[in-house]
């Protein structure tokens, strides 16, 4: 029952285009789940063991993955309310896989445009569970690395261009990780410069900014 009245509140709050209004934090949260890799039986020999599992590890990642590394080195003070998925499949407190099947959710939530949704075949996210103006968080699979780009550029187009109501978030940063994995984010001046922080600590080495800057009010 729970779950299906926070489903209700997320769509009444995408069918607004991010028009929550409430701002207050709550710090309560669940630490998001931890990745299993599945290990592969076959004999390796010695000399090559380190060189293949620092190459497994570099690409055995995906969105939920990334966004749950991240939140998982959040302290309980900094945690904020948060819920991953889309409505039909939501988490609370932890990200969560975003279906693809739905694009005006998709483009009402995580603000991709109908017209470059083709390009990804994965979407993750994590969102302030009282205003998504706070914190939205995502991380999509484009299907194609040379499209990255464009769709970083689609992305951006789509935050700035956003008719925001009830105020708008402060900032966005858009960054590539690994070859064909985005990762955007949009939220208030104090809150997202922490998640940057975070998942630059964890992802730096293996991401690279695309756009970013400030949402003009």
């Amino acid at each position: 029952m729970k779950k299906r009245v926070l489903a209700i509140l997320v769509m009444m709050m995408t069918a607004a285009v991010l028009a929550a209004c409430s701002g207050e934090k709550n710090n309560a949260g669940d630490e998001a789940p931890e990745n299993v890799t599945v290990q592969d039986e076959t004999e390796t020999p010695a000399d090559e063991e380190d060189a293949t599992s620092e190459d497994q590890s570099a690409d055995a990642v995906d969105g939920v993955t990334i966004l749950s590394d991240v939140w998982a080195t959040y302290g309980e003070n900094e945690k904020f309310y948060g819920m991953g998925g889309d409505a039909n499949n939501m988490v609370e407190n932890a990200p969560g896989n975003f279906s693809l099947e739905d694009k005006e959710a998709l483009k009402a939530t995580l603000l991709v445009p109908e017209d470059v949704a083709d390009m990804i075949d994965e979407a993750a996210s994590l969102v302030h569970g009282m205003n998504l103006n706070i914190f939205t968080g995502a991380v999509f699979r484009v299907t194609d690395p040379a499209n990255v780009q464009a769709f970083a550029d689609a992305m951006e187009t789509s935050i700035l261009n956003n008719q925001w109501m009830c105020g708008s978030p402060d900032k966005y940063m858009i960054y590539k990780v690994n070859d064909n994995y985005v990762l955007m984010a949009f939220g208030a001046v104090d809150v997202l410069p922490v998640f940057k922080d975070k998942f630059m600590a964890i992802y730096g080495e293996k991401a690279e900014v695309l756009k970013e800057g400030n949402v003009a009010q």
